[in-house]
């Protein structure tokens, strides 16, 4: 549930908001559905965990604001609710089983943050508007004189955030790259924002873009397979709507679109494995994520051609919107310190270091990138870095913050 304010009503809806309200959606877009709901019901649904009854809820909803809620209205809540997808029921189970199916049967992942309408999406579905957009980008960016990424695994760190939002490290980050030889294959380790039950999430899917679809790596993908004791396709339906792997693809086909064979990738998410049952845990005690690294490390290291790694990672996510105090310049500057101490760690190739400054504070910043530049840093024996741009984007409508930078590494 998110907090909106009137102003922040989406456009669809017509209806005025009350003073305090919450959005509801689901996390993981398999329901396209929203619903606004006022303060008070928002608490309520807040009691449908699996541990109260109905008639529990009812009671702490009465006891919460002295006023009683009808049986009658909350079956009607709870049936909007299943109507949506929004409760875990037999029909939710069937309903995800059915976009898991259909999912599998498409021959490639679609572009699922496009914009196929004025003012809707993250970038322009046609070639020509996006090269437009971000040829020029490219072309304003100022990357370093005295650091070149190395030509056989060239590594970044971009950012994940909205394109247009972090447009500038977006180019500091391709425009670097533009400079090394263009790799053969791209590693991109995304974020599983939506969750899932494995460590790691892929797909063999081609990734379509507006420059034609961008090709997986079978080689990669295959030898991954062969050697990891799990089911690396478990929650491949993570894909279909995630954008962490999507944004990098995009701009990779973009960077190479005029290559009769642009590079191919390989798609990974990468979940919460720092975290077991709700308690941080160093990746290197989760046995499959430890494997499935271990594993990726070698494949890479045996194979000869230019693979170049992106950690697609933004950083700390601190304010109202990520369940702290409103955002103020105290804050930030904390968050930027703990953004900098992680890319300090990143930049010296100190994977185990990277975990203990996160877990020092129990990850009170909540960095959702850590998992994939954890996952570079165990891939690649990275010696040295270079931060070519870091920026706080603020949301003064949620009073909140999300940090992202580019960072060059080799």
């Amino acid at each position: 549930m998110i907090p909106v304010q009137a102003r922040g009503q989406p456009r669809r809806s017509a209806a005025p908001l009350p003073p305090n309200a919450f959005l509801l959606r689901d996390p993981r877009r398999l329901s396209q559905a929203e619903m606004i709901v006022p303060s008070d019901i928002a608490y309520l649904i807040s009691k449908f965990d699996g541990q109260h009854t109905i008639r529990e809820a009812q009671v702490e909803y009465v006891r919460q604001f002295g006023t009683l809620l009808t049986t009658d209205r909350i079956g009607e809540i709870l049936r909007q609710l299943e109507d949506a997808h929004f409760l875990d029921t037999e029909g939710f189970r069937r309903f995800e089983a059915e976009l898991a199916e259909a999912f599998r049967a498409l021959a490639t992942r679609p572009a699922a943050h496009a914009a196929r309408l004025p003012g809707q999406g993250s970038y322009p579905e046609g070639a020509g508007e996006f090269t437009r957009t971000w040829q020029e980008r490219l072309e304003a960016v100022v990357v370093p004189g005295d650091f070149s990424p190395d030509d056989c695994r060239p590594a970044l760190i971009a950012p994940h955030y909205d394109l247009n939002g972090a447009a500038d490290c977006y180019a500091a980050a391709y425009g670097l790259l533009a400079r090394a030889q263009p790799p053969d294959v791209v590693i991109i380790l995304g974020i599983a924002h939506s969750g899932g039950e494995s460590p790691f999430a892929l797909t063999r899917k081609p990734f379509e873009t507006p420059f034609g679809a961008l090709e997986v790596d079978k080689d990669i993908v295959a030898a991954l397979e062969r050697a990891v004791p799990l089911d690396i396709y478990a929650d491949e339906l993570l894909h279909r709507d995630e954008h962490s792997v999507e944004f990098q693809a995009v701009l990779l086909h973009f960077l190479y679109r005029e290559q009769s064979e642009p590079p191919k990738i390989v798609p990974i998410l990468c979940g919460a494995y720092h975290r077991q049952d709700g308690e941080m845990t160093h990746p290197a005690a989760a046995g499959p994520a430890k494997a499935f690294l271990e594993a990726l490390r070698d494949i890479v290291a045996a194979d000869s051609r230019r693979i170049a790694v992106i950690a697609s990672a933004d950083l700390s996510h601190v304010g109202a919107r990520f369940g702290q105090p409103p955002v103020n310049q105290a804050l930030l500057e904390l968050s930027r310190r703990h953004d900098t101490a992680l890319l300090e760690k990143a930049q010296a190739g100190d994977a185990d270091g990277l975990y203990a400054v996160l877990a020092e504070v129990g990850d009170r910043y909540n960095v959702c990138g850590f998992p994939a530049i954890y996952a570079l840093l165990r891939v690649l024996q990275v010696t040295e870095g270079a931060i070519l741009s870091y920026r706080q984007a603020v949301d003064t409508q949620t009073q909140s913050s999300v940090s992202f930078a580019a960072v060059a590494l080799r």
